[in-house]
């Protein structure tokens, strides 16, 4: 790494370290030249029993702490930065909290004595009352002597009906006991959270971030830092750092994006709300052609008119956002000419901007190089 790197060190544990700063370069950590301040930080704070904190871009900390530790066995906390910058502290140790004597269990409670169950008063017995004598039959008057007339047949004797059988009630079913609510299911957990809470350690100071943005709010030079879900932005300008959310939509291979690092960008160019993106080239680089109108004695001029107007001198341009469906254009070193059918003939014209050919309203003719198709009216 060739960029220089401020390395702060702020020594905290006896009046001789108060407030001591140390300013050393990436080319002294490269060279070694500073492996003798480190080895000396290290040698002071295993003497008094304190720890170095460093906070330290990742590639560097198994750097930097072996210079530290060279100097003496003093503990080293290494923390991740995201800036290109290391600071290095010596703290106090952490103290273990002692743990809590445990509570003596409450004795239980003896069980209070069931009541006795109170046996049901019996219902009192209805008295029985005795059968009431049969009447006497009335005697009938007694008829004249009739002749003696046969005597009748018994009437047969009727079988009385068998007693109903009482079929006893049935048991009354059991009551089941009500079954325990369910337990609710236990909420996601949301890392979000803990990632802008560390996005904001790291990249404001422990600050709140300022909002939310969208991608069309972006300004050149905004940093974009990626985890997960989270998208931050760091904005620099003349007040010092404000960090921002970047919520909805946002294709990490727009051409206005450059790439830093892994889940890190640069905004190159403000990024517009058209459909009509541009996209980096295969090598992460926008294809940019940035076309200038030739003068009149520029060679390029007369090869491009020989090869692209029939000899004829073009004395016209257009910018690449007035280019249209169905143009033709030929890329040349620095200038650019467009073929336009109007009506019955063809209308030449020097191309004057910035063109990306590697956005979707561009088709590239297969078999030639630098010549490219039209395909729509809104080209960026």
């Amino acid at each position: 790494m060739l960029k220089r790197l401020a390395l702060a060190t702020a020594l905290l544990a006896t009046s001789a370290w108060a407030q001591q700063e140390i300013s050393i370069t990436a080319k002294d950590i490269e060279t070694g030249a500073a492996d003798a301040k480190l080895a000396e930080l290290g040698r002071q704070a295993a003497a008094s029993g304190k720890e170095v904190v460093i906070n330290a871009p990742k590639d560097w900390h198994g750097k930097i702490a072996a210079k530290v530790k060279a100097g003496g066995a003093a503990p080293v906390k290494l923390n991740d930065s995201f800036f290109e910058n290391v600071v290095v502290r010596v703290a106090d140790k952490a103290k273990a909290e002692a743990p809590k004597p445990a509570e003596a269990p409450k004795p239980a409670e003896a069980p209070k004595p069931a009541a006795a169950p109170v046996a049901p008063a019996p219902a009192p017995a209805k008295p029985v009352e005795p059968p009431k004598p049969a009447p006497k039959p009335v005697e009938a008057p007694k008829p004249a002597t009739p002749p003696p007339a046969p005597e009748p047949a018994p009437a047969p004797v009727q079988t009385p009906p068998p007693a109903p059988v009482q079929t006893p009630p049935p048991a009354p079913a059991p009551v089941q006991a009500p079954l325990p609510p369910a337990k609710p299911a236990a909420a996601p957990v949301d890392t979000s959270v803990a990632v802008k809470q560390r996005f904001e350690q790291n990249l404001n100071g422990g600050k709140p971030a300022k909002g939310d943005v969208e991608q069309t709010q972006l300004q050149k030079g905004d940093l974009v830092y990626i985890d997960g879900d989270v998208r931050a932005v760091v904005r620099r300008d003349s007040l010092g750092t404000t960090l921002f959310w970047l919520t909805g939509e946002l294709n990490l291979q727009r051409a206005e994006l450059k790439p830093l690092a892994e889940n890190r960008y640069e905004v190159v160019n403000k990024i517009s709300g058209s459909s009509n993106i541009s996209l980096r080239g295969v090598a992460g680089e926008a294809q940019m052609f940035t076309a200038k109108v030739p003068g009149e004695t520029d060679a390029e001029r007369a090869d491009m008119e020989k090869s692209y107007a029939e000899g004829r001198p073009v004395g016209r341009s257009l910018r690449v956002d007035q280019l249209s469906q169905g143009d033709m254009i030929y890329l040349g070193k620095t200038s650019a000419m467009i073929v336009r059918r109007d009506g019955g003939q063809l209308a030449r014209y020097w191309l004057d901007g910035e063109l990306n050919t590697g956005q979707v309203g561009l088709q590239k003719e297969k078999g030639a190089t630098g010549k490219f198709k039209v395909l729509s009216d809104n080209i960026e």
